[in-house]
Parts: C-alpha cells; sequence; structure tokens
C-alpha cells in the first residue's frame, strides 16, 4: 500500500511534526482531523510518530474502529515492552502509567479479539527474540498472535519510493562513470 504525497504531508504536518513549532506543551492536535486517517494512514503515522510529543495519538489509533492488528503489534513492540513487562501498575512511575496502560489496552483488545482487520504487514520477530520472557510479570499475558508477524500489505510512502529510485538511478550513473574511466585508463 502506498501512501501519496499530499496524504503524508497532511500526517507530517498534522500528527509528527504538529509540536515543532509550538510552545504549548499540552497542545494535541485536532481529533476531527484524525477521523480522516484510514488504516493505512494510521500505521504511518506510528510507524513515524515522535513518542517524546506524548502517547495520546497512539491512543487514539489503538482505540481507533480502523486499527489494525499491524498496526497495534507494531505500536506496541516499538514501545519497547519488555521493560514494562518485569513491573505491575503499583510499581511504574506516574511518568511511565500511560505508556504501560496503553501496552496493557493493546494486549486486552487482542486478548478479546478487538481488532478487526489484519490487512497490514508487521514483523515483530528481532524485537521479540531480545525479550527475555521469563522476568514477565504473572500480571501480564501476552497472546501468541501478538508475537508473531502480521500477514498483508506493507506500506511506503511516494516519497520513499522516489528517494530508493533516485539511489537506483545515482548508483547506476556512477557505474557507468567507472566504467568510462576505466576505459579511458587502458
Amino acid at each position: 500500500m502506498i501512501i501519496l504525497p499530499f496524504k503524508e504531508k497532511f500526517i507530517r504536518e498534522n500528527f509528527i511534526e504538529y509540536s515543532f513549532n509550538r510552545e504549548e506543551e499540552d497542545y494535541l492536535p485536532d481529533f476531527k482531523f484524525f477521523e480522516k486517517l484510514n488504516s493505512t494512514d494510521q500505521y504511518y503515522l506510528a510507524q513515524n510518530y515522535n513518542w517524546d510529543d506524548g502517547i495520546e495519538i497512539l491512543k487514539w489509533i489503538v482505540e481507533s474502529k480502523k486499527c489494525d492488528k499491524g498496526t497495534a503489534s507494531l505500536i506496541f513492540w516499538t514501545s519497547e515492552p519488555d521493560y514494562y513487562f518485569e513491573k505491575s501498575e503499583s510499581e511504574i512511575s506516574d511518568y511511565e502509567k500511560d505508556t504501560f496502560l496503553l501496552l496493557k489496552r493493546i494486549v486486552e483488545k487482542f486478548n478479546n479479539n478487538e481488532f478487526k482487520s489484519s490487512n497490514l504487514k508487521y514483523n515483530p520477530s528481532d524485537r521479540e527474540k531480545r525479550i527475555d520472557w521469563s522476568k514477565q510479570n504473572s500480571e501480564w499475558f501476552i497472546p501468541e498472535e501478538l508475537k508473531k508477524h502480521t500477514n498483508g500489505f506493507s506500506i511506503n510512502s511516494l516519497g520513499i519510493i522516489q528517494q530508493k529510485f533516485w539511489e537506483w538511478q545515482r548508483k547506476r550513473k556512477e557505474a557507468k562513470r567507472a566504467k568510462k574511466r576505466l576505459r579511458r585508463k587502458k
């Protein structure tokens, strides 16, 4: 699936870079704008989101009826969940509680089969393999489905595709120039 440039710009301006030029710390983007995003857009947003801006927008995604299993898995695994697995809610500092509760909510929704679609690809294997599951607090019950990759479409933006194409063209031109230089030396 491809994110078109106008949608990429809309997401970047309203949800990814929205805090760059704002002095208000508690500013949040307009939820009405968020409602315009489809499941593919939500995945792209989650993939590129700046966690330093807080997790409210990630909560919006997880609670959205459009949220795909691949997107929920992406959010879960990019949060470095193993840190939270070792703790119960009472052991978590106030600063970390929102992320802890978001992860618990994702687990709950997976356990209750609340994510209706599974059309977007995410593979947590690299992250999942690094976790020492023996340290997991008994409070956590991570479903096997969340530990496995989701099948579906990969998400790319047209900008990324263009960049890869330009890199390929540049390498091809450099190779031609190198061949010409070799011929001149002979």
